[in-house]
């Protein structure tokens, strides 16, 4: 089997979760995949995202029905929609700290339109529904504490995405530089299931 890891917004921001999981996957018997993503310098952008993920796999060779895919924060969005328009049955799909709406917390005018890029990766309706209904098993991770979004947008996208199992410490996004319990349950996901 083999993992890709596709971060959240700004470039490698995922790096911190890479370390530790390479470790544990490559353990496990796994290839590991981290791909470099758009950063807010090369301006992030869905379609970005897109081309970064397919050369990954076009280049590696990489048979998607042997994935399990790992997104975090912006990039549980980009699975949504990705997956949604080009339908692959996945080994299975991590989402760590996936949220359904914008940020839903007061936050200063620079960091919103900072994350506003985040709009051209929302999922539709639609898109949610066709994702919902893959058979691969599907889970949300979520646990440390955040100003960005709330308990009940984090729980809203894993309802969406409708996964069977869900975890819950803290219950907010968790951001990478305080992700030390969301590593542990995201390692816990996958050392019982995969």
């Amino acid at each position: 089997m083999k993992v890709i890891f596709v971060c959240g917004l700004g470039g490698d921001a995922g790096m911190t979760y890479v370390k530790s999981l390479k470790i544990l996957c490559e353990k496990k018997g796994f290839e590991f995949f981290a791909p470099s993503m758009p950063s807010f310098e090369e301006r992030i952008t869905y379609e970005k995202y897109v081309e970064r993920f397919e050369k990954l796999v076009k280049k590696e060779r990489i048979d998607l029905a042997d994935v399990l895919l790992i997104g975090q924060s912006a990039g549980t969005n980009f699975a949504v929609k990705y997956f949604a328009n080009h339908p692959t049955e996945l080994k299975g799909y991590i989402s760590v700290s996936g949220f359904s709406k914008g940020a839903d917390r007061n936050l200063p005018e620079g960091a919103l339109k900072k994350l506003s890029v985040i709009e051209g990766f929302r999922p539709t309706e639609k898109e949610y529904e066709v994702f919902k209904n893959f058979k691969f098993p599907k889970f949300s991770v979520f646990g440390g504490k955040d100003c960005f979004f709330t308990k009940e947008n984090l729980e809203d996208y894993a309802s969406l995405i409708g996964v069977k199992k869900f975890y819950d410490k803290d219950g907010v996004h968790c951001t990478i530089s305080e992700n030390i319990t969301t590593h542990g349950l995201l390692h816990k996901v996958i050392e019982e299931n995969f």
